[in-house]
């Protein structure tokens, strides 16, 4: 009895040894159903893109922001330009701050944004060593997003000098309405609907792999079954020698 428990404490330990060949079997065996399952998984993903995301539209307005050091010099010195990139995160932690927003939905109406809800639309970026600060609005309007990204433009000129005494701003380009959506990406969904399709496949592998109880070979009768084994009976629809 007491060689028997430990038999079975050490099947109950042993590692699962995944077969490739049967992997490649059971692919080859259900490939109609899985392509199916890819396939279904990828056109769904692409349909909820189309049909229930709502679209996005992005509309970005560029500036530049020199400090110069002596207001009364119509050049620009490197030392001005140094200092001018430093200050960058200072401008864009201006223009996402509440002397901004407020301004800019109070003077577009904007009746259902908030301060929250202008830092989740508004994006500030700045290219990097420079002294460029790109203002991009998302919104489900095309014509609000640009005319947004061009309020915070004209806002953030008029504010600027009051709060840290600069008039050097000058817009590199004004937000235009954007004829593309920023989002959702067709592709990329559908590219996700396909990688779940193969997530659903190879969990099905899995399991069908863990259930097979079918035996193959000799060496895997004399794993299962501590016993010598006495003969073999040929397998006559193959050509080959199986274990019965």
């Amino acid at each position: 009895m007491r060689e028997k428990r430990e038999k079975r404490k050490m099947n109950e330990n042993d590692e699962i040894e995944i077969d490739l060949s049967r992997v490649f079997e059971i692919i080859k065996k259900h490939f109609k159903p899985f392509a199916l399952i890819i396939l279904a998984a990828s056109i769904v993903a692409a349909l909820i893109t189309l049909f229930l995301i709502p679209k996005k539209y992005t509309a970005e307005a560029k500036l530049i922001i020199v400090q110069k050091s002596n207001p009364d010099s119509q050049q620009i010195s490197y030392n001005d330009l140094q200092i001018s990139q430093k200050l960058v995160n200072t401008y864009s932690e201006i223009l996402k701050s509440e002397a901004i927003s407020d301004e800019v939905i109070q003077n577009l109406k904007l009746e259902d944004l908030d301060t929250e809800g202008y830092q989740k639309i508004v994006k500030i970026s700045s290219v990097k060593d420079t002294e460029v600060i790109t203002i991009a609005v998302t919104s489900k309007d095309p014509k609000e997003a640009a005319v947004i990204a061009n309020e915070i433009v004209d806002v953030f000129r008029d504010k600027i000098y009051s709060i840290m005494n600069i008039e050097n701003v000058t817009v590199l380009n004004s937000a235009k309405i954007p004829e593309k959506k920023s989002s959702p990406s067709n592709i990329k969904n559908t590219l996700i609907g396909f990688l779940l399709g193969c997530v659903i496949d190879g969990c099905i592998v899995v399991y069908l792999l863990l259930n097979d109880r079918n035996i193959r070979t000799e060496e895997e009768m004399k794993q299962i079954f501590d016993y010598p084994i006495i003969g073999l009976i040929p397998d006559m629809t193959h050509g080959t020698g199986g274990a019965e």
